[in-house]
């Protein structure tokens, strides 16, 4: 669908059919707000999923985080617009880095934004719009926006491995997402797989972020294919050329069938499967779905993974777990912070 360019700086999407959708007269809407690093995306949106209205504008993360944050007041002003006012939107929903607490302040845990620590998200919105806000991790909403219109729908409970440069997670129990104290919960890419293993960027070592994140899996293609006896060309290139070694191009030569990618394409999932048998056996959920840009390998990731879980949970409760891919992609957590507003405030 093409986009048409609205206020300067702003992209905006029409809604379905290409024709301004008409409002409904009772129908509750909700505000959707996904912060990412280069970008703002808005939604508004119905409770079924339906999005009326779509906006993107840059973050400007460099400016800091007032200026962020005024960009995110300044897009919700946008879709309250487009919408012709606040009477059906229940709230606004925020999907951000790092972790929030339930009145909006911003605790931490979001380096990629300089000054963002500190900043309440929800006053104002509140102040300038009359609406209520809520927030979330943007992995948490991402796993929410699975559970209600993804991989994750008619399952009660539900946990996200999102993997891409690091591993984000989130957690949904009987289909409410579950933020747990101050936002934190779902820190599931920092569940230890190797007691004295790689050091992590959380203090510890051995988190499986370091091994099957984007940049877990090129460091250790690195470290592997360093002690590897049989040359491939893909270890010849790790060996030669490291600088241009990415986890697209391990999974390039896995699919070519090199025995050093597929080594280390078999390390990782091995890996990734021990912290998805912790989170078996600790919740337990119905589905696990492994979503996140590593994932454009393809269904590779997912089989190996699921091959390998049995080994680190009960089998009764492997049993009973499927481990399937993502659906929702990159419309995952502007979905998500919506949908968090049903969630928390209802329809």
């Amino acid at each position: 669908m093409k986009a048409k360019r609205g206020r300067k700086g702003a992209t905006r999407k029409s809604g379905r059919g290409g024709a301004r959708p008409k409002r409904a007269a009772a129908k509750p809407l909700a505000i959707g707000i996904d912060l990412g690093g280069t970008n703002l995306k808005g939604v508004v949106m119905a409770e079924d999923g339906v999005r009326r209205h779509e906006y993107r504008v840059p973050t400007e993360a460099t400016r800091g985080g007032a200026q962020v944050l005024a960009n995110i007041v300044k897009l919700v002003g946008m879709l309250i617009e487009s919408e012709g006012g606040t009477e059906q939107i229940r709230g606004v929903g925020i999907g951000t880095p790092g972790f929030v607490d339930g009145d909006g302040l911003i605790l931490g845990g979001a380096e990629n934004i300089p000054g963002w620590k500190g900043n309440n998200m929800f006053k104002p919105i509140v102040s300038r719009y009359g609406l209520r806000a809520t927030a979330g991790n943007d992995v948490t909403v991402a796993a929410l926006a699975e559970a209600k219109y993804g991989a994750g729908r008619g399952i009660a409970n539900m946990a996200l491995f999102a993997l891409g440069t690091g591993i984000g997670g989130g957690i949904v129990i009987n289909g409410h997402v579950y933020k747990g104290t101050h936002g934190m919960a779902g820190e599931l890419g920092h569940i230890q797989v190797e007691r004295e293993g790689l050091p992590c960027t959380c203090g510890r070592r051995g988190c499986v972020e370091q091994y099957a994140s984007a940049t877990g899996i090129v460091n250790n293609a690195k470290i592997l294919c360093a002690k590897m006896s049989q040359v491939t060309p893909f270890v010849e290139l790790v060996r030669m050329h490291p600088e241009q070694v990415t986890s697209k191009v391990v999974y390039d030569y896995v699919a070519k069938g090199d025995a050093g990618a597929i080594a280390v394409h078999e390390y990782v999932c091995d890996h990734l499967a021990m912290a998805v048998g912790i989170v078996l056996d600790s919740l337990p959920p119905d589905r696990v779905v492994l979503g996140g840009g590593v994932l454009q390998a393809g269904q590779i990731i997912v089989d190996t993974v699921a091959r390998h879980t049995g080994k680190y949970c009960w089998p009764q409760i492997r049993e009973r777990c499927d481990i399937v891919a993502a659906q929702c992609g990159d419309a995952a957590g502007v979905l998500g912070a919506a949908a968090l507003v049903f969630d928390e405030m209802g329809g």
